[in-house]
C-alpha cells in the first residue's frame, strides 16, 4: 500500500509541475485561462490528499 500512494504521490508532483508550467507559459503570453488554473488547483489538492495518505500509512507501519 505504501508503494502505491508513493507511486500516485510521484505521479501527482509531476502532473503539478507540468499543470504550473501550463498555468506560467499562459500567463507570460497574456491568455489565462481560468480551466488551467482551477486544474492546477485541483492537481495541487489531490497531490496534499496523496501525501496525507501516503504519511497515514507510512506511520501506521512504524
Amino acid at each position: 500500500m505504501q508503494q502505491l500512494y508513493s507511486n500516485l504521490v510521484t505521479h501527482y508532483e509531476k502532473a503539478v509541475s507540468f499543470q504550473d508550467r501550463v498555468v506560467e507559459q499562459e500567463r507570460r503570453c497574456g491568455h489565462i485561462l481560468p480551466e488551467s488554473e482551477a486544474l492546477l488547483e485541483i492537481l495541487a489538492e489531490n497531490l496534499a490528499e496523496a501525501r496525507r495518505a501516503l504519511d497515514r500509512v507510512t506511520h501506521s507501519h512504524h
